[in-house]
Parts: structure tokens; C-alpha cells; sequence
């Protein structure tokens, strides 16, 4: 029992520094794309619509917008999605276009047999009609660099792939333990990303040409599907499709006092997302967060039996040795944030995440209905939506 703990340990340690690892090849790639985003594609850039789907008032929504808007593309329109007129993001849609003429701004109506989100990206691309190449769409709450467009949207100008995706790293504005657990579980999902067999479109910054939208048939999918990534991403898989990543097109999320729930909440739909859509990458998820939570608690263990003389010296030994390994590799994680928070904290916030993502996706395995915006969605196979109830 020890030794089989101990190897599974060091197959933790394995994936988290193979991970890592992943994150500075990601890094790497970056700054090669950044460049190839500054030249001009040999037929021009395409006509881009930035279709951003927006609900209620966030904490800085007005700086993530106004960064979006900002962009250095040279030919794209703006269009600000809300499923109805008395929306509490409609104020500031006002207010930005006062500052940005340019600004569309569409009213979706509520969803009916769909995710809000994907009625509001639908009602977008109807309304942007014949004029874009491409369809880029964002999430509210994410800063942005001037050159973005230009780093999701590049590959598709240079003919490289039909349809790309960013992804985004969390800024801690403080130390505490959910904060830096939050910004860690982007991490991980980010360097995920990195890894061929795990790439996805994340809806938060994805862009796909209007062909390969009409192509793969994205609005007939969307229409009856509770989610708009992880569907896309199991109808792409289904037909063989390449998803080219864009590590440079890397959005900024700002957290500050995360609170626990929503942390929490966050979390729950990320893995329901793949339970119903990828149901083979949720089983596979599954054995992951097994692996990531057991060592931690046989360190515990082992530890706790051998202070109280009921356990061995060479079982909290090598707890000892696993946990000393396991603080080198997570500390090396640090360098992906701009600011190093305290080792101490770091340590304890990933405790923290291992054993909260194991509690999520248990508690996944009987759920039948995902809560998301104030609705709660009974979803069927495939992520189709069964009914909606508002609350």
C-alpha cells in the first residue's frame, strides 16, 4: 500500500512538472506568434466581427470592454450581445458607445431551447449578416493587449487553420488561499490546453471563420446546446478537425477576495460542461483529480499514523520525500504569473484546489442540470437542453 501510494505520487509530480514544462513551451510559442501577428497576411486581414456576450454588471467590465474595443485590427466590428433591454450591462453599453460609435449593440431575447449564451452569440451572427470573414467571440471580463485580434485572428488570415482559440491567466490581487487556488486551476486548464490531445475552443476567446461556421453547421448546434465551447468541441473532434491554439491571444482575468462559491461554482461547470458533452474526457478527468487528491491525503496519513506510533518510518519517509518533491515542482508554477505570491500561500492553495476538485467532480456523477446565469438547465446527451427553469 505505501509503495503503490508513493508511484502514484510520483506520477502527480510527473504530470504537474510535464505540465509546467508545457507552459513554458506555450510561452515560448507566444512571442514567435506576437511576431508573426506584426506582418501583414500575404491576402490582407479579414473582416472581423467581435461578438461579446454580456450579462448584468461585473467588477471591471468596463476596463475588459473598453480593452477589447481598443484593438489595433484594422477592420472589425464590435457588437455587444444582451438578452433583453432592461439588462444591468445596457447602462454601460450606452456609455461605451458614446466613446466608441462603432459599437453594435443586439438584443437576443431569452433563451428558450438553449444556453443564454448561445442565443445571444446566434442573434450576433444574424445580425452581422455577409460582412465578416471571421467571427471572433469573447467573454465581458477579461482584459486585453492591443495586438489580441491580431494574434486569434492570424492563423485564420494566413490560411493556417479555419478556426483558432486563445485561453486566459488569472491576476491574483491578493494572497489569499481561494484567490491563488482559482488562479491556479486556470493554470492547470491552460496548460492543458498546450497538450494536442486536450486542445479546445474556450469560449472566452475563440475565432472561426464564417465558412467553417456554415460548414460544420455551429448554429443548428448551438440552438438546442447548453454550452458553446465544449460542444463545438465534441462536434470538431467527431469530424477529425485541428483547433489551432493562440497562446499569444491570452486574455487577463483580474481577481481579487475570490469568494469560495463562486470559485466553487465556476469549477462545477467546467466539468458538467465535459460530463455531458465529452463524456470520455469527463471519465478521464475523473482519474486525473483521483491522482491529484490521493497523495496529499496519504501524506496526511502516514504522517499523522507515524506520530502516534501507529504507522511506519518508511511510509512517512517517503510521504515526506513526495511532498518535498511535489512543493518544488508547484513552486516552479509561479513564474507563470507576473508576481510570485508567497510560496507558503502557493502550497496551501493547491491542497486547497486538489482536494476541491476531487469534491466537484464526485459531485458531478449524479447531476442532471447545470445552474449558470440564473437559470437552471435539466440538459440531456450531448448537452441539449431539456428544459429551463429561471430563478
Amino acid at each position: 500500500m505505501t509503495y503503490a501510494m508513493f508511484l502514484v505520487g510520483l506520477f502527480q509530480c510527473a504530470m504537474l512538472f510535464i505540465l509546467g514544462r508545457t507552459g513554458g513551451k506555450l510561452r515560448q510559442k507566444a512571442a514567435r506568434d506576437r511576431q508573426e501577428a506584426e506582418r501583414k497576411p500575404p491576402e490582407g486581414w479579414p473582416k472581423v466581427a467581435l461578438i461579446i456576450p454580456m450579462a448584468g454588471e461585473r467588477q471591471n467590465m468596463d476596463r475588459a470592454l473598453k480593452s477589447l474595443l481598443d484593438q489595433d485590427y484594422p477592420d472589425f466590428i464590435p457588437v455587444l450581445v444582451t438578452a433583453t433591454e432592461d439588462d444591468a450591462a445596457c447602462k454601460l453599453i450606452r456609455m461605451l458607445r458614446a466613446e466608441h460609435p462603432q459599437v453594435q449593440h443586439i438584443i437576443a431575447g431569452r433563451a428558450e431551447k438553449c444556453g443564454q449564451k448561445n442565443r445571444n452569440l446566434l442573434a450576433a451572427v444574424e445580425a452581422c449578416g455577409a460582412f465578416p470573414d471571421v467571427y471572433v467571440f469573447c467573454d465581458s471580463t477579461h482584459l486585453a493587449e492591443k495586438d489580441f485580434l491580431r494574434c486569434l485572428a492570424g492563423p485564420i488570415a494566413r490560411g493556417e487553420a479555419a478556426i483558432c482559440t486563445g485561453y486566459h491567466v488569472v491576476l491574483p490581487g491578493d494572497n489569499s488561499i481561494i484567490t491563488l487556488a482559482y488562479a491556479q486551476s486556470v493554470l492547470l486548464m491552460r496548460f492543458l490546453q498546450g497538450m494536442a490531445a486536450f486542445t479546445q475552443p474556450w469560449g472566452g476567446a475563440l475565432a472561426i471563420s464564417r465558412t467553417a461556421f456554415a460548414r460544420y453547421d455551429v448554429a443548428t448546434l448551438w440552438s438546442s446546446n447548453v454550452v458553446d465551447d465544449c460542444s463545438l468541441a465534441a462536434l470538431l473532434q467527431k469530424d477529425g478537425v485541428h483547433i489551432r491554439l493562440c497562446p499569444a491571444a491570452l486574455l487577463k482575468t483580474s481577481s481579487h477576495a475570490h469568494p469560495l462559491p463562486v470559485w466553487r461554482a465556476w469549477l462545477e461547470r467546467q466539468v458538467l460542461f465535459l460530463k455531458f458533452c465529452m463524456p470520455a474526457q469527463w471519465c478521464i478527468l475523473g482519474l486525473f483529480a483521483t491522482a491529484i487528491v490521493l497523495p496529499p491525503v496519504w501524506c496526511v496519513w502516514a504522517c499523522a499514523a507515524d506520530i502516534f506510533g501507529a504507522g511506519s518510518e518508511i511510509a512517512s519517509f517517503l510521504a515526506l520525500c513526495w511532498l518535498c518533491l511535489v512543493c518544488w515542482v508547484m513552486a516552479r508554477w509561479r513564474s507563470f504569473l507576473p508576481s510570485k505570491p508567497p510560496l507558503g500561500r502557493w502550497l496551501q492553495a493547491f491542497f486547497c484546489a486538489s482536494l476541491m476538485f476531487a469534491m466537484v467532480w464526485v459531485g458531478t456523477i449524479a447531476s442532471r442540470s447545470i445552474l449558470w446565469q440564473n437559470c437552471l438547465y435539466r440538459v440531456g446527451k450531448g448537452g441539449k437542453v431539456l428544459s429551463i427553469q429561471r430563478l
